[in-house]
């Protein structure tokens, strides 16, 4: 379940990055066999020295949150280890969590004066931030927005992307066969493999 809820949080990573910064060629992501890292993320950008495309990657840390103090599960996690550079960490609220009593922005502002090894913290959550607006919509449109996932910035400046997976994989969901694709090898010879409902990635191997 450990690999599985690294996958999962690897994923809507890389589904939020689309929407926050979206690329012609999307962002893709994968669980490497040998931990760490826990995932990877990456979208490819073309360069001009080596003639082609490059993949531009972040490795992915994942924790969970399950109670108690948010910043020390962050910082437990963080405690006497060293990652790459490019390394982000995601944290994962539980779902069992009551995460109303959380004030991100503040959490965000405490982590900024601490000395920590990444300087890129994400949180992931599902719901919505309540607003003042939300009672304006009708129930169909607040049923949609709780259904939403949140992906919270709280290393280096604090901002919030929502998304609907259940919207957005809508195209993969209705089986056509260019929703996704994945890589089949490495090096020159890589080639890429439809991936449909019928023949879904084997990610929980």
């Amino acid at each position: 379940m450990k690999r599985n809820k690294e996958i999962y949080a690897t994923a809507i990573a890389a589904l939020c990055m689309q929407q926050d910064a979206p690329t012609p060629y999307g962002w893709w992501f994968t669980k490497p066999q040998q931990d760490p890292p826990d995932g990877i993320i990456g979208t490819l950008i073309e360069n001009t020295d080596v003639g082609g495309n490059i993949m531009h990657g972040r490795e992915v840390e994942i924790v969970e949150y399950l109670d108690g103090s948010l910043i020390e599960t962050i910082q437990s996690k963080l405690k006497d280890k060293s990652y790459e550079p490019n390394t982000i960490l995601v944290c994962l609220l539980s779902p069992k969590t009551s995460i109303q009593i959380l004030n991100f922005k503040a959490v965000a502002k405490q982590l900024n004066q601490s000395k920590l090894p990444l300087a890129h913290i994400f949180l992931i959550g599902h719901g919505m931030q309540i607003t003042s607006a939300f009672s304006n919509l009708t129930k169909e449109e607040q049923i949609a927005e709780m259904q939403k996932v949140f992906f919270i910035q709280l290393l280096p400046k604090y901002g919030v992307v929502s998304v609907s997976p259940y919207t957005l994989c809508e195209a993969f969901r209705a089986g056509k066969e260019q929703a996704w694709l994945k890589f089949e090898g490495l090096g020159r010879s890589t080639g890429l493999q439809e991936v449909t409902v019928a023949e879904a990635p084997k990610l929980f191997d």
